[in-house]
């Protein structure tokens, strides 16, 4: 057994098995539009660009062993794959792809030592992190001894629950029990397992799981609303008291507030018994008491357990607070707030500094607070965001200069904020060029082996693996031309999902590829889209379905805007067409039309505002009047009122969507050569 064999990867993702893989790809029929600039006329991306997809040219021996060999692993037969793969010359491209295909295939025969191999045969290649959770799974699957399996984690950690239990039980065995109940309750208190694997667990590591072990199981999964899950637990630990009371709050019944105040003395001073009153007050619009308990959270993250839990209830009672007119309270509830992650930091920062700045008027408290945000997250959409209310509270009394900050906002043109920073600098025209590349870009992309496999995999008909490699690129590639090549590759393909995702992926990591994340060409130009508009078209689509034409939501939602089947009947009847709820998967010009046409419905409901009419999209249209009722209506106010107005959405997802969309708007009028103005857009809409 090799000791590196678990040294594979620092960082482990969940395997997908080849099987799914495959089931998940669908190719649409249609070809791409050509790209167009701002007032110019459309023209495609430089041909220099499609000559630099070079199809390799193989030995059709080998092809028919490499197809061979794919087609096997495609339905799980490991062996006959093995084989087909030592049947090609070591060293050689098809080579590789076995060995990639199989260590990265997740199935069950795939040997360890296999997948150690692979790590060094495809050094280079990018996108094998989930190499190392491969390695624990078939370790674990070839029972190996005690010291073999210390002897191969040396000092890392697992990283998957087989490989935790595998070690935990090889300690055990050696008698190292402290050293395997680390380990073990690492898993136990922190991972989200499903209920087979905590039986394993349970079974395996009984002797050695606390009834403290257990209550803290019990918290892990009730800070997740996981009630169901967590009730044996609360017999491990003792806790029924503190569990009857925590699922009661979970599920709003009638009597949490009797069986809160019946939790065992035991547990009062446990911060998730703090937790539950707070979210029971707070759910039963006892937002005073609420506010009192929140000011006695525990000042570390660890005691929280769940600190974003904790944070979503300062949200809540802090937006209430500024609702109510108490923005000092506000401030004080969500400033003291202390989530974990990245996202929840960002949103803390945020309403921090908002507050400050439109509750308070306090520029200065208001600029250290949007400062965080790009501190946490340089990324386009948040550095944008950060930069632009810094400029406000800069022209509030906060320390710089506004413009200079709104210029660090614009460099963002294709975020909503970055739009916005350009307004103020009395800019509302934008280019979004798309990446040039060179002969170096040209070169270097031929020769990439990643790239070499992918046009290998197509040639033999197993284009859909080539999806990792594609993102694995996406994400380690740092040449805007190389990108552009790499996701033109993927849209002639006519996989628009792909594109879309490798754009998304390489703007994310603040590269100058604005463009390759507002693909054009998955909407048929024999579409009618008439009701709304090409650019809103776009806009709904890439943020609905991705420009997967066969995406179906949980809710039935489906095709590239997402219609339920319903209503997308009630549209084709009020406009003479003939309804086919297949079509709304296969036919991507009928979806697009059809959607168009109830956009176009929804816009006029709402009298022009595209707002109003996102978050009716988004949220029902239910929410618009009842948050017209409780904000006021942006329809024709000015523009700082509709930013507030946006940002006061008390719904994050709804929040989120109306900006997205907004700044989607922008970009698709700009890549269609239509005039762009946020500000016009956001106050009257369509006029």
């Amino acid at each position: 057994m090799k000791k590196t064999l678990l040294m594979l990867s620092l960082a482990a993702s969940v395997a997908v098995t080849d099987a799914q893989l495959a089931a998940a790809q669908e190719f649409p029929s249609v070809a791409p539009i050509p790209y167009a600039k701002p007032d110019r006329t459309a023209s495609a991306p430089s041909m220099e660009i499609t000559g630099a997809i070079s199809q390799p040219v193989a030995n059709p021996a080998s092809s028919s062993i490499l197809k061979h060999g794919l087609d096997a692993l495609k339905e799980s037969d490991v062996s006959t794959a093995l084989r087909d793969r030592n049947r090609l010359p070591e060293g050689s491209l098809d080579h590789q792809i076995m060995s990639w295909a199989i260590a990265l295939s997740g199935d069950k025969g795939v040997p360890s030592s296999e997948i150690a191999e692979a790590q060094q045969e495809l050094r280079g290649w990018p996108g094998l992190s989930a190499l190392r959770a491969n390695s624990e799974r078939a370790f674990a699957d070839e029972n190996p001894s005690p010291n073999a399996v210390i002897a191969a984690f040396g000092n890392s950690l697992p990283e998957t629950s087989e490989g935790t239990l595998l070690l935990g039980k090889a300690l055990l065995a050696t008698g190292q029990r402290k050293q395997a109940h680390d380990i073990v309750n690492r898993a136990w208190s922190g991972w989200a397992l499903d209920t087979a694997t905590e039986n394993q667990f349970i079974n395996a590591f009984g002797s050695i799981l606390s009834q403290e072990d257990h209550k803290n199981r019990m918290v892990y999964l009730l800070y997740r609303d996981r009630a169901t899950q967590a009730k044996r637990f609360s017999e491990y630990g003792n806790a029924q008291s503190f569990y009857n009371a925590w699922a009661a709050v979970i599920r709003r019944q009638s009597n949490s507030d009797s069986l809160i105040n019946a939790v065992h003395s035991s547990w009062r001073s446990d911060p998730g018994f703090l937790y539950i009153q707070i979210r029971n007050a707070r759910q039963n619009n006892r937002f005073d008491t609420a506010a009192a308990l929140l000011k006695k959270a525990p000042r570390n993250q660890a005691a929280m357990v769940s600190p974003d839990q904790w944070w979503d209830e300062s949200r809540i009672v802090g937006r209430h607070f500024y609702e109510e007119g108490n923005p000092r309270q506000a401030y004080q509830i969500v400033a003291a707030a202390m989530p974990e992650g990245r996202l929840d930091q960002l949103d803390e920062a945020f309403h921090a500094g908002w507050i400050a700045l439109r509750g308070l008027n306090d520029g200065r408290t208001a600029a250290a607070h949007f400062a965080k945000i790009v501190e946490i997250s340089p990324t386009p959409i948040s550095s944008s965001r950060s930069y632009y209310w810094q400029g406000r509270a800069a022209e509030a009394g906060g320390p710089g200069n506004a413009r200079d900050f709104y210029r660090r906002a614009g460099q963002y043109p294709t975020t909503f904020y970055g739009q916005l920073a350009l307004q103020k600098l009395g800019q509302t025209q934008f280019d979004v060029d798309y990446p040039s590349p060179t002969p170096a870009d040209r070169a270097n992309f031929q020769k990439n082996p990643a790239v070499q496999a992918i046009n290998r995999l197509q040639s033999v008909g197993h284009g859909w693996r080539a999806n990792r490699l594609y993102l694995a690129l996406a994400d380690e590639l740092t040449s805007p031309g190389e990108l552009a090549i790499l996701a033109y590759q993927a849209e002639q393909d006519r996989n628009h999902t792909l594109s879309l995702q490798i754009g998304k992926i390489a703007y994310g990591r603040g590269l100058d590829v604005a463009a390759l994340a507002f693909p054009i060409g998955v909407i048929p130009t024999d579409a009618n889209i008439s009701g709304s508009g090409m650019a809103l078209a776009y806009a709904i689509a890439r943020q609905e379905s991705a420009f997967n034409p066969g995406a179906v939501s949980p809710a039935n939602a489906r095709g590239l805007l997402q219609l339920l089947p319903t209503t997308a009947q009630r549209v084709a009847s009020r406009h003479g067409l003939s309804y086919s709820a297949s079509r709304l998967t296969n036919d991507p010009a009928y979806n697009a039309t059809l959607g168009a046409h109830y956009l176009g419905e929804q816009i006029d409901r709402f009298d022009g505002s595209y707002i109003l009419t996102f978050v009716a999209y988004n949220a029902g249209p239910a929410r618009v009047p009842q948050w017209i009722e409780r904000f006021g209506d942006p329809r024709g106010k000015n523009l700082d009122f509709v930013i507030d107005w946006i940002e006061s959405i008390p719904y994050p997802e709804t929040r989120n969507y109306v900006q997205r969309i907004m700044e989607n708007y922008e970009i698709y009028k700009a890549r269609l050569g239509q005039p762009t103005d946020i500000a016009r857009d956001l106050i009257y809409g369509r006029t």
